[in-house]
């Protein structure tokens, strides 16, 4: 799998102000991810992104009990997987995995792409009391008893349990895994993907190279009403001491676009508060404001440079429409 580049603080922040226009989609690991994955509920209610190649190359491990601030990145949106005894089901050592992608909130719907030993983690499904079915082109493993199925001219369609093992996929490079068969299914890919959605490659443009990302529909979820699409990503360190860098990226909606921007760059700053009252400069040094272009869109921008004391993955948990638009709290 080819590595996310590295920039340095200095650099992302010289490019902060350089706008990318055109209509050519962008080459990075994120949109390649986006275009790997289907169109659906789950999916548009938070996609999630992390390149953990560059975590293990670091030489961090997801568990791992150190105060460097990159150390929780290791385990971003593993769901279950990143909990060692509740992974049994599918093997303790994950140590190949190359990326991670989770759709849905929370990230119960989590796929696993690397070198894992495909016949060996069905074999132990199996043996657990899985039971193989068909779900479109894959094979699921599913488990428990409180499975609820839908048949469509005899094909299951969905399963769903309360197990974040309960449907499991397996092949040569791919470990997916979630309650729901259907949303496996659309973890694995399908027609049409969520790069092809409106709005998702402009935000990955915005994004740019970054070692992990979520990005939401704030509509499906029931918050920020002008906001069309956010995503909030982390730029790669090239060492576990640097100081991390987020990427925080809005598409308003095109008729509240002028307020989205007046909120998003008055109270994004240093000074401004979260919706909790809570200045935002607790955690960012430094927030730079742009803009940048993607065929006929305009994607607001701002890069933020963490304090020594916030953990690189502050942003992406935390942030929400409502911390920045007018109607949160003053």
């Amino acid at each position: 799998m080819r590595r996310v580049g590295v920039l340095t603080v200095a650099t992302v922040l010289t490019l902060a102000g350089c706008a990318q226009a055109g209509g050519d989609p962008p080459g990075t690991e994120l949109a390649e991810a986006m275009a790997e994955v289907a169109e659906s509920t789950p999916a548009s209610q938070a996609f999630l992104y992390n390149d953990l190649a560059h975590w293990r190359d670091l030489g961090l491990t997801p568990g791992q009990d150190t105060k460097r601030p990159w150390q929780d990145m290791a385990s971003f949106s593993l769901g279950a997987f990143g909990v060692p005894e509740r992974r049994d089901p599918v093997g303790g050592d994950l140590s190949g995995a190359e990326r991670a992608i989770s759709i849905g909130i929370p990230p119960d719907t989590v796929r696993l792409d690397g070198d894992f030993d495909a016949a060996a983690v069905r074999d132990r499904l199996v043996a657990a009391g899985g039971a193989p079915r068909r779900l479109g082109e894959h094979e699921v493993i599913t488990r428990g008893e409180d499975v609820t199925a839908t048949s469509e001219n005899g094909m299951l369609v969905q399963t769903s349990t309360d197990d974040p093992f309960g449907n499991v996929a397996v092949t040569g490079s791919v470990i997916a895994a979630s309650p729901s068969g259907s949303a496996v299914r659309d973890v694995l890919g399908g027609s049409p993907t969520l790069a092809g959605k409106d709005g998702y490659l402009a935000i990955a443009t915005c994004l740019g190279d970054v070692a992990a990302a979520f990005i939401m529909d704030p509509q499906e979820v029931g918050s920020g009403p002008e906001v069309r699409l956010q995503g909030v990503g982390v730029r790669p360190p090239a060492s576990a001491t640097d100081r991390p860098v987020s990427v925080v990226c809005v598409l308003p909606q095109a008729a509240g676009h002028a307020a989205v921007r007046g909120d998003f760059t008055t109270r994004f700053t240093t000074e401004g508060k979260n919706r909790l009252g809570k200045p935002f400069g607790d955690h960012a040094g430094e927030i730079v404001h742009d803009e940048v272009g993607f065929e006929d869109l305009t994607v607001l921008r701002a890069t933020v440079r963490h304090t020594d004391a916030t953990s690189a993955s502050f942003f992406l948990r935390t942030l929400a429409p409502e911390d920045y638009q007018e109607s949160g709290p003053s």
